[in-house]
């Protein structure tokens, strides 16, 4: 079952160029959304028609049952791949916690045997191979890029133009005006935080892109934003408990992860641009799990 998720993960990532549009004339932008369109259809028609990927389209639809953030088609054809991509990073979330729960209530049901010689001991669920942990990297990168850094403020996080060519395209791609680009970053950002509860899926995704949930987490927490005609502060589109909710999980991450990794985070965010040192300002004085107190590294 995990490699049937991982597989319909790879029909939604399989590279651009494999499916780009035959118009030669078209912008490079157009070109990307022409192959995440296909790449999305492509995705839910083998879902609906190969019988090997039936137990996959259950498990999605339930997950999806439960996601009220999800909506599609929304028009926009970049954030309609994203939603795949978190729908399908979701299965394959619940489908590994399920099966890891499984495994440890029969290990601890077997009384423990003395352990033949050479024999190693029996393989963990969860774990994925070298492989499939390049699928989830792409799924990863692809989310980051279309549902993440796109929603950051300016002065927020390193720029997709500046990571790559392909940023640069992708920048592009996604730098229309919409309606809710805060509840947009926060579907997408408690959405890899789920993700990442799962200690075998945390390892990839913490390693790849934690500068990047730090700067959303910073920007959904703390950024204020004066209303039209009125002199008080709003938190724009989320609620006061989800913004409480995104400041929770920021701090979590300061005292959870290995502690060099987070002040090399926090260096970096600090030392990059002005807007997100501001925001750093305002949970600077929480606690690392040892008891430091986070303003000796600033």
């Amino acid at each position: 079952m995990t490699a049937l998720i991982l597989s319909a993960i790879n029909i939604l990532t399989k590279p651009l160029g494999e499916t780009s549009g035959d118009d030669a004339q078209c912008s490079p932008e157009e070109a990307v959304s022409a192959a995440l369109q296909a790449n999305t259809s492509s995705l839910l028609e083998q879902l609906e028609e190969d019988r090997a990927l039936g137990e996959v389209r259950r498990l999605r639809e339930a997950v999806r049952a439960q996601a009220l953030w999800f909506s599609s088609p929304t028009g926009d054809v970049a954030w309609d791949f994203v939603q795949e991509c978190l729908m399908l990073l979701l299965t394959l979330a619940r489908h590994l916690s399920a099966e890891l729960e499984r495994f440890q209530q029969s290990s601890a049901s077997v009384p423990a045997e003395p352990p033949a010689a050479e024999a190693p001991p029996p393989l963990s669920p969860d774990v994925l191979s070298v492989a499939q942990q390049k699928a989830l990297s792409s799924a990863l990168q692809f989310v980051v890029s279309l549902g993440l850094c796109p929603y950051l403020a300016p002065g927020v996080g390193l720029p997709l133009a500046h990571r790559s060519a392909f940023g640069a395209k992708v920048q592009k791609l996604c730098c229309r005006t919409v309606q809710e680009p805060r509840r947009r970053l926060f579907t997408t950002t408690t959405v890899l935080l789920k993700v990442a509860a799962l200690p075998s899926l945390a390892a990839v995704v913490f390693m790849q892109h934690l500068n990047d949930l730090m700067a959303a987490l910073c920007q959904l927490g703390y950024q204020t934003e004066c209303v039209k005609g009125s002199d008080a502060e709003k938190v724009l589109e989320l609620s006061a408990e989800e913004c409480q909710a995104c400041r929770e999980a920021l701090k979590g991450l300061l005292r959870n992860i290995y502690q060099p990794i987070v002040i090399q985070q926090l260096l970096l965010l600090q030392n990059g641009p002005k807007k997100v040192s501001i925001y750093l300002q305002h949970y600077a004085t929480c606690e690392f799990r040892d008891g430091t107190d986070a303003r000796k590294y600033q």
